[in-house]
């Protein structure tokens, strides 16, 4: 086992010169600098020089032995790998052996004219970034960029932008690296000739070029960031999709107290490697005032984001009331706000006209203070008139918000959902794939897609969102519900079984009915046992009115089901109506009373000044929205 003192001095592996003084490796012109991890995984292989080094010995030497998991030893092989041109299997420089671990195939070669090459930089220390005094200055730059390409920029038409790892490991932390994320994407979505799409997972195990298949993207943007008490380190990489092969990187180190500064020098930076640094300077000032608003801010959208969770949804609520507390001009804080009210009477079954109004409220306070979130409102508003059924008002506001230069996915993703509850299933499919295009990661956004093939009756292509859907974390209740659907249709019963199951387990449902209500769907002579199922379990609030007036239908209970699609035909229910257009509920939209529910849930309306008609059991409309 070669020593750490000899391996100091520098060696070769392959056509790599390493310099581990430098944190460098070189290969003629080529000068990358991986981060620190990824650099100490490649010295704990050197040490062995071709023998194994196992998952746990990673964990003693890179982790400190602290608790972890495979994935940031895989993601740290993964980019050694990518920085060494190490395109795939066959790998020539670093192997796996399963489950065993890793090892170097390249002899390595210790070379004592390397020193020669570090002399008089300091030694490595055991402190993660360095030495770094700089007299009277917060922040501190190491722009140690190496580009593969010219001065004038990466030539790159789109990219993804992964998710950054929390080094630390620290859960407490999660929302000061979430911010550097999305600082960068905030800052790409500048660049009018650079596609832009965030990834929501950051696919431990996938190499590079499937990764960027996934996306789309033609490259793909990793960083990492790690907090040791008051410092901040942010590394980054981006590597081109169609081979993994590194395109720039980068690192950059300051205090917690300048983040703002680090974030901006962080997406000049990537913006300079993609341009070139001719260009302008195009840095997104979509921040609080201060340190304190941030915060705020920030924590505010970590517990948003998981606002599934208990209490999640009211703190971000208070966290993002503090922040305009505290930056009564900070115009995102204000969309946020207000889509947070929004969605109180679907997640916490708030009252609607109270919650919606107070949105409202928010959003036209926020665009008075900030003009500049105008657009993004836009798609609040739709959000808003469409929960309320004022169908005309949302799709005028849908429209104006995806026609906006900058989109939030969830724009397309519910002008999707709103089209499907007026009927047009088709144009809903359009808007879905839209949102799935623009964010091929958010698992939301894919079972959406999959619900709407299920509508338009492709098991297909359903089938393939579903899929991508459920690997994303895209599980809800409706999922379920419509993958139930497919799987009936495709006559695999206990299948659909299964997926009812778990649907009515995530409401808190009993299941009690499902049994029941499954045999009436397979033998006529217990349709009517079925049915009784269903009205035990709803005269004890134990069944979703939506479960409930699907399976009347399908048992063939069509008065049942049409009393209860009148009871959720009101303006102040929050009833999504697009399942009352599924090739199952055919027999209760040719009942006379179905377009009176229309008139009375204004859709009617809307088909007019669309110029859609109605034809039969199905809703034509000209082919432009």
């Amino acid at each position: 086992m070669l020593s750490d003192d000899e391996l100091q001095k520098g060696f070769e592996i392959g056509d790599w010169v390493v310099l581990p003084a430098r944190g460098e490796l070189r290969s003629g012109d080529q000068v990358v600098k991986p981060e620190p991890k990824v650099f100490q995984v490649l010295m704990a292989l050197a040490a062995r020089d071709g023998d194994v080094v196992s998952k746990d010995e990673l964990i003693d030497e890179v982790w400190d032995g602290r608790p972890t998991g495979d994935d940031p030893i895989i993601r740290c092989v993964h980019q050694l790998r990518s920085h060494l041109g190490d395109k795939g299997r066959p790998y020539q420089y670093v192997d796996t052996l399963t489950k065993r671990g890793y090892c170097l195939k390249q002899k390595v070669r210790l070379k004592a004219s390397v020193a020669d090459v570090e002399s008089g930089v300091a030694r490595r220390t055991g402190t993660w970034w360095g030495i770094a005094i700089v007299s009277g200055i917060a922040i501190v730059l190491l722009l140690a960029r190496s580009l593969v390409v010219d001065d004038g920029g990466v030539t790159v038409g789109s990219i993804g932008v992964l998710p950054c790892e929390n080094l630390s490991g620290n859960e407490a932390d999660q929302y000061l690296v979430d911010g550097f994320k999305e600082e960068l994407v905030r800052t790409l979505h500048n660049i009018p000739t650079v596609t832009v799409k965030p990834g929501r997972v950051n696919y431990p195990g996938l190499e590079v070029p499937e990764i960027a298949r996934t996306l789309g993207v033609e490259s793909v943007l990793f960083c990492a960031v790690q907090r040791d008490g008051d410092m901040l380190k942010v590394n980054y990489h981006v590597d081109r999709g169609r081979d993994g092969i590194n395109l720039s990187s980068g690192s950059i180190v300051g205090l917690l107290e300048g983040i703002f500064a680090l974030q901006e020098k962080l997406a000049i930076s990537v913006r300079d490697d993609l341009l070139g640094k001719s260009q302008p300077v195009m840095v997104s000032t979509s921040r609080p005032a201060s340190i304190e608003g941030y915060d705020r801010y920030m924590r505010g959208q970590h517990a948003f984001r998981q606002r599934g969770q208990p209490g999640n949804l009211e703190s971000a609520i208070e966290l993002f009331e503090e922040t305009i507390e505290l930056d009564p001009k900070f115009g995102p804080a204000y969309l946020s706000l207000a889509m947070a009210h929004a969605l109180l009477p679907d997640a916490r079954n708030a009252p609607l006209a109270q919650a919606h109004e107070r949105a409202l409220a928010i959003i036209e306070e926020g665009i008075a203070v900030d003009p500049s979130i105008g657009a993004a409102a836009e798609a609040i508003f739709g959000f808003v008139y469409h929960k309320q059924k004022k169908w005309i008002l949302a799709e005028q506001a849908y429209v104006r918000a995806t026609s906006a230069s900058v989109v939030d996915s969830n724009a397309f993703n519910w002008y999707s959902l709103m089209l499907a509850g007026v009927g047009r299933l088709d144009k809903a499919l359009e808007q879905a794939l839209r949102a799935q295009q623009l964010d091929p990661s958010n698992g939301v956004i894919n079972s959406r897609v999959a619900i709407a093939y299920t509508w338009l009756d492709d098991p297909k292509n359903a089938a393939e969102f579903f899929d991508r859907a459920k690997s994303l974390g895209g599980i809800s209740p409706t999922y379920w519900l419509a993958n139930a659907l497919m799987l009936e249709r495709l006559g695999q019963h206990e299948l659909a079984r299964e997926s009812v199951y778990a649907a009515v387990s995530l409401t808190g449902h009993t299941t009690s009915w499902i049994d029941q209500a499954f045999l009436g769907l397979r033998d006529p002579g217990q349709r009517q046992a079925g049915i009784e199922a269903l009205k035990v379990a709803a005269d004890t609030e134990a069944i979703n009115p939506q479960i409930e007036l699907t399976l009347r239908a399908m048992l063939g209970d069509v008065d049942g089901a049409i009393s209860i699609a009148q009871q959720l035909a009101r303006r102040d229910v929050t009833y999504e109506m697009d399942l009352l257009f599924l090739p199952e509920l055919r027999s209760l939209r040719e009942r006379p009373e179905f377009l009176d529910m229309m008139e009375q849930l204004g859709i009617r309306e809307y088909w007019d000044a669309a110029g859609c008609a109605w034809q039969g059991t199905v809703v034509e409309c000209p082919e432009a929205l």
